[in-house]
């Protein structure tokens, strides 16, 4: 059994027990220790749950409503987020239920110390383009910088460092759970090429509603894509996301009340 000295959680709903299996056959196999971590149901969500959900920001920021889905895939993360700083984790590989493993994972995993000296999060499933750079961590791979905002929660390794960074970030919820790796602030980094793929399962999850509203007409995206483009500069330049949305609040509200004095 290789000497990983880290804990490994495999988020998975009670009922998924393919996807379990799945996972466990994997793990078992490369010599992997690992935890199951049941996932909260979003078909189940309490009060207490949802309140920390924000509606409001979400139809501002991504123009719908959260799914009760991506909730609960949401709070099943967070909670392993808030036992890292409970239990002073200082690192951990969180997988979700549906990633193929490489077998060189186990070596990154083995050769972390040639991972970038200031990294908090490295995203082994990201959905993006990037760029190889430094010395090889093991055979052909190299840690990488992203070139676009990354899209995936599915394998990665997160430092304690990181989760206190998206736990300041993360409340309230409006956005999936994938998108504050980009916003929190993280030392984030990918690895090239990569070491675990996304498989084809029907999703537990749900659909992303992104289809449900009817098309926006030509002017009305492309004022959307400017309101995205600033927002992505102001974010690069160092100003807070939340600081972002609640000018963008406000200024809705100003338009608001001038429109009715006419």
């Amino acid at each position: 059994m290789p000497d990983i000295d880290i804990p490994i959680w495999v988020i998975n709903l009670k009922r998924d027990v393919a996807r379990r299996d799945f996972m466990v056959e994997q793990l078992e196999r490369l010599g992997l220790p690992y935890e199951l971590i049941e996932a909260v149901d979003g078909s189940t969500l309490s009060e207490e749950e949802m309140s920390i959900v924000s509606p409001e920001l979400s139809e501002q920021r991504i123009y719908r409503q959260l799914t009760h889905g991506e909730i609960g895939c949401a709070l099943s993360h967070i909670r392993l987020w808030e036992r890292m700083v409970r239990e002073d984790i200082p690192e951990a590989l969180i997988f979700e239920d549906d990633v193929l493993i490489g077998r060189n994972l186990v070596d990154i995993l083995l050769n972390r110390e040639k991972l970038p000296q200031n990294w908090e999060h490295i995203n082994f499933t990201a959905w993006a383009r990037v760029v190889p750079f430094g010395d090889f961590i093991f055979d052909i791979y190299r840690a990488s910088k992203f070139l676009e905002r990354p899209f995936s929660a599915t394998a990665y390794l997160l430092k304690k460092s990181g989760a206190e960074k998206l736990l300041e970030k993360v409340y309230p919820l409006y956005i999936p759970i994938d998108d504050y790796f980009s916003i929190s602030g993280l030392n984030s980094y990918g690895v090239e090429p990569q070491v675990a793929a996304l498989m084809r399962f029907d999703s537990s999850i749900g659909v992303r509603l992104r289809g449900t509203k009817p098309k926006p007409k030509f002017w009305k995206r492309k004022r959307r894509e400017f309101i995205e483009m600033i927002r992505a500069i102001l974010i690069f330049c160092g100003i807070r996301s939340e600081w972002i949305v609640a000018a963008n609040a406000k200024l809705h509200a100003l338009l608001g009340s001038s429109q009715q004095k006419y």
